[in-house]
């Protein structure tokens, strides 16, 4: 027969209340009540239903990942860092994926809350005002990866991409270049639009005329973008807006005859595992993503539980890495 709650209470000789303050990790139970519980629930192999639980105390163990595109090799690393963290707090996690697709966001932020999750780390392809007016009547926690909408109830963990981008381009500037080229991601993701800013800006800055491709954030757009630019503006230098639209260029330039660094410096953004394995290794802007994921679980924790009300921005250090795509040695 399986045990039960009643099981591991007699055999403890304490009440049913008593184990399922143990099992929630009441402060205020005793340290030799809690390890005789402990070891008779081990003793028995109870496994509390969650389910249970969950209609006991009006809390969930399970929080959801909303990612956007899961064969970025972005999105792994950051929801490994979600995951860890949530096991650490003791959390479940229900990851679900959107291929960018607004609608399928919507249904699956719907479908999270119906399934009672305590909380969403949203890493969102559009958050238009119509979306984030939706998602403030849910009423459930909600923290934002990479994205940042003023005004609104949700916490944000992300970097300054404005600024890792004017930092990018500046850097090429510097380096004697005044053709560099951007390849920019998609128009309605926020990180992609503030990474164009960033390089318009230094561009202005520097009293340089900028060439602006926009595309989707993927070795594909890479290729197909750098084919169109190498034909239209002829760039010494080229900053992409992640590392898989670099990568992608870099395909392009050596398809075409040409070398980088030495006809087309590339810098990319984010610091995939791949950036450490192109030839020429690639310079990029180095994004804390692992730390990202677990900051945006500590929010959300935090918004659980309610120890603290108002709304938080957490913005991360990013770091500029330049190895041999920029015609310098690599920097680990």
């Amino acid at each position: 027969m399986k045990p039960t709650i009643h099981h591991v209470a007699e055999r403890a000789q304490v009440s049913k209340a008593t184990v399922s303050r143990v099992l929630n990790r009441n402060p205020q139970v005793k340290d030799e009540i809690r390890e005789r519980v402990l070891r008779v629930i081990e003793e028995l192999g109870y496994h509390p239903s969650a389910i249970a639980r969950n209609l006991a105390t009006n809390k969930t163990n399970m929080i959801g990942l909303i990612l956007p595109d899961i064969t970025n090799p972005y999105f792994p690393v950051l929801a490994r860092g979600i995951e860890d963290a949530a096991h650490r707090l003791g959390y479940a996690l229900f990851i679900s994926n959107t291929d960018n697709d607004p609608k399928l966001e919507r249904e699956y932020i719907h479908k999270m809350v119906e399934q009672q999750v305590g909380g969403i780390v949203l890493i969102s392809s559009t958050l238009d005002e119509q979306t984030v007016q939706d998602l403030a009547s849910l009423r459930t926690p909600i923290v934002l990866c990479d994205r940042l909408i003023a005004n609104t109830p949700f916490d944000a963990v992300l970097i300054d991409d404005y600024k890792a981008a004017y930092e990018a381009v500046s850097f090429l500037i510097g380096k004697g270049h005044k053709q560099v080229a951007h390849l920019a991601g998609p128009k309605n993701i926020q990180s992609a639009e503030n990474r164009k800013l960033g390089y318009l800006h230094a561009m202005r800055d520097a009293n340089l005329e900028p060439f602006v491709s926009v595309g989707s954030f993927t070795y594909e757009s890479g290729v197909h973008q750098m084919g169109s630019v190498l034909e239209e503006y002829k760039p010494t230098a080229l900053f992409a807006s992640n590392d898989l639209l670099a990568l992608g260029a870099i395909h392009e330039i050596n398809l075409r005859g040409l070398r980088v660094p030495e006809d087309v410096a590339v810098i990319g953004c984010d610091d995939i595992p791949f950036s450490k394995m192109s030839r020429p290794l690639l310079s990029t802007i180095s994004i804390p993503v692992y730390q990202i994921g677990v900051t945006a679980v500590q929010l959300l924790d935090d918004q659980m539980k309610g120890v603290r009300s108002g709304t938080k921005n957490m913005i991360l250090e990013h770091k500029l890495i330049h190895r041999e795509s920029c015609g310098g040695v690599e920097n680990k």
